[in-house]
């Protein structure tokens, strides 16, 4: 038996266009989020988020110790709970 990766990936075939909206605006909002970090924090949420970076690969990447890139994570991700927090409820 063959592994099915549509099946098992969560994949949706057919989004219904509500669905694509839900999708785009919430993509909009982290998009948004996204950019009002400061380049510091963007770079190792991205790097960890994105890239799936360990904390360890960032330090080096980045030239920081690892403590640095701890905070910076940590403060990058509350600042993105905040501002979609923020956006969410002002949408409501």
């Amino acid at each position: 038996m063959e592994f099915d990766e549509r099946q098992h990936s969560g994949h949706i075939e057919s989004a219904t266009p509500e669905l694509r909206l839900v999708r785009s605006d919430a993509s909009d909002v982290i998009r948004r989020a996204i950019d009002t970090l400061s380049p510091n924090d963007r770079e190792v949420l991205i790097l960890r988020e994105v890239e799936d970076l360990l904390y360890e690969e960032i330090a080096l990447t980045i030239g920081a110790p690892i403590g640095t890139v701890m905070s910076r994570l940590s403060r990058a991700r509350r600042r993105m709970q905040a501002l979609v927090h923020r956006e969410s409820r002002d949408a409501s």
